[in-house]
């Protein structure tokens, strides 16, 4: 086996394989705040549009307003899907405009049925063209690249020789293709037969970057995931909420269940939690799925979206801008025994000491960390020995100034309430008040 590479390029594929599926238009500004969020995360790779014909698929029929609309980092690349002359034609006009642009993916089927379902065309009459496109594409000063879709299986054809993936692998290159994308597209692959397809073309081709593009059609995209890992892949495609999958046409569907992809922010919290670098933050890209969850009006499909990531005490010292309404803040235990109950002399004071222990078991506290107790409910005496789990809701964020205000509830074990209400954090610096009397 191979070892895991140390660091990955994650695309995030929301704004074009992901929406593609969507039958409801989403506002074009909507599109681009979000994949303005995507670029300030730290994606280096983002799928932006499509320029299939706006009749087909209309979801993208804004795509020139989103890329004249979106904000750019150099370091990063975005990408568009080109499926045919005349879509080739419209982007390079964006390009000569200065709103283009940086790579282009041109998409052949490894399953003739599959072509024939979606583009009424056979593997000889869909390459000529896409040949065109992808050098085109490349004297035009674009990168490209050649993704296979159904190189793992296909919902129509069933199983797909690996020696026809291999084959138009080598046809990609020959045209000029930078990088070559291996698409499960119906969710047909299993981690046994990614590691066979990746080992065997990496063989063949050993300077070529290879993309790994998994649907969760049948719960595998982590696992087969892994699996490319292992054969050394860098490059991996995922969806915020784990949406996408066949676009919304009239033409029938091709296959059943669950379409969408390999979930954002399942994958960034299991490669960073594997010490794999993604370049991004895990809670940064929580929020982003929440976020894409109020943009679509319902709940997606991330697990830990809604889990939060595995319990790790941050690095980082607790501000303002950690916290977020609706955060649920893990829970912290803390013992009280004979020898710590006398040592306190008020209910608030004892309240507000596990407050900070609870709170520390997440985040470093900053020096001058103000904890504002104000109608917390608690008990009529401090017993003598007691075991209390304390946990936090955040309600509302006040940056401006550095304030949070926390719903406060700490359970005795026997399920009893111990303390309960609302709490303020003050932070200190720039803003924020050096201290409030508890009340």
């Amino acid at each position: 086996m191979k070892p895991n590479p140390s660091r990955v390029n994650l695309c995030e594929c929301w704004a074009r394989d992901g929406l593609q599926g969507e039958a409801a238009f989403i506002p074009t500004q909507a599109k681009i705040d979000m994949i303005d969020r995507m670029t300030r995360a730290g994606f280096r790779r983002i799928e932006v549009t499509s320029f299939a014909h706006p009749k087909l698929i209309p979801q993208f029929g804004d795509g020139i307003e989103v890329l004249k609309g979106i904000e750019r980092n150099p370091e990063a690349t975005y990408i568009a899907i080109v499926p045919n002359d005349k879509g080739l034609d419209r982007l390079l006009d964006c390009c000569q405009a200065g709103y283009g642009v940086d790579e282009i993916m041109a998409i052949l089927a490894a399953s003739e049925d599959y072509l024939l379902a979606g583009l009424n065309r056979t593997m000889d009459e869909a390459r000529a063209p896409l040949g065109d496109i992808v050098r085109r594409a490349h004297q035009a000063g674009l990168k490209v690249t050649g993704v296979i879709g159904t190189a793992f299986g296909c919902a129509l054809a069933g199983e797909v020789p690996v020696e026809r993936v291999e084959e138009l692998a080598e046809w990609y290159l020959e045209q000029g293709a930078d990088r070559i994308m291996l698409g499960d597209t119906t969710g047909e692959a299993n981690p046994a037969r990614v590691r066979r397809v990746y080992r065997r073309l990496r063989t063949r081709f050993p300077e070529v970057d290879f993309v790994a593009h998994f649907h969760d059609t049948r719960g595998l995209g982590l696992a087969n995931t892994l699996a490319a890992l292992e054969e050394g892949v860098v490059f991996h495609d995922g969806s915020l909420g784990g949406i996408g999958g066949q676009p919304a046409t009239r033409r029938p569907k091709y296959h059943e269940g669950y379409s969408g992809n390999v979930c954002t922010e399942d994958l960034v919290f299991m490669l960073e939690e594997m010490g794999i670098r993604t370049g991004l933050d895990t809670e940064s890209v929580i929020e982003l799925g929440l976020e894409a969850e109020r943009v679509l009006g319902r709940e997606l499909l991330g697990h830990v979206t809604r889990s939060g990531p595995a319990r790790r005490r941050s690095d980082r010292v607790l501000a303002a801008s950690l916290l977020r309404p609706g955060l649920k803040i893990r829970p912290g235990l803390f013992l009280i025994s004979p020898a710590s109950s006398r040592s306190f002399d008020s209910e608030a004071a004892l309240a507000e000491h596990m407050i900070r222990a609870a709170l520390s078991k997440s985040w470093p506290l900053p020096e001058g960390l103000a904890v504002v107790i104000s109608g917390l409910a608690g008990p009529e005496s401090i017993p003598e020995r007691e075991v209390v789990l304390t946990r936090f809701t955040v309600l509302s964020v006040d940056a401006r100034q550095a304030r949070a205000d926390l719903e406060c509830l700490s359970q005795t074990s026997d399920g009893g309430v111990f303390f309960q209400g609302r709490i303020g954090l003050l932070f200190p610096g720039p803003g924020g008040p050096a201290r409030e009397e508890n009340s």
